[in-house]
């Protein structure tokens, strides 16, 4: 089974985005970037949309002595990697728009402005 990936492509540059199934990061359905925020956590909110578990292959998919992510089934594993490359792009895009902030001044607004659109990189 071949591995996702992603390319962000601005008009100055790209950057890809390739799953390492060895990285735990890849190896769970509950993404670091995505679900119910702290604050809303906080205030004591219970997260409804969280993504079930993934899903163990049965004996005949799975062959003795196998761990990691061979474990699941190939649904499974995809979700837990889409999970992973998930966190990877907005973990990306959130430090590219920290990295312009504020707009100083139009023409830095547009820029951001951009950015968010995916049509513009900083």
């Amino acid at each position: 089974m071949s591995l996702p990936y992603a390319t962000y492509t601005g008009p100055k540059s790209s950057h890809d985005f390739k799953v390492d199934p060895c990285d735990p990061r890849y190896q769970n359905t509950e993404g670091r970037t995505t679900g119910a925020s702290d604050y809303v956590l906080n205030q004591g909110h219970q997260d409804t949309d969280k993504p079930s578990d993934p899903k163990k292959a049965d004996g005949a998919d799975c062959l003795d002595g196998q761990t990691g992510t061979q474990q699941y089934t190939r649904l499974s594993q995809l979700r837990m990697q889409l999970v992973g490359i998930q966190d990877d792009i907005n973990e990306y895009l959130t430090e590219k728009i920290n990295h312009v902030k504020k707009p100083c001044n139009k023409k830095q607004e547009q820029e951001i402005k951009d950015l968010l659109d995916g049509s513009e990189e900083a």
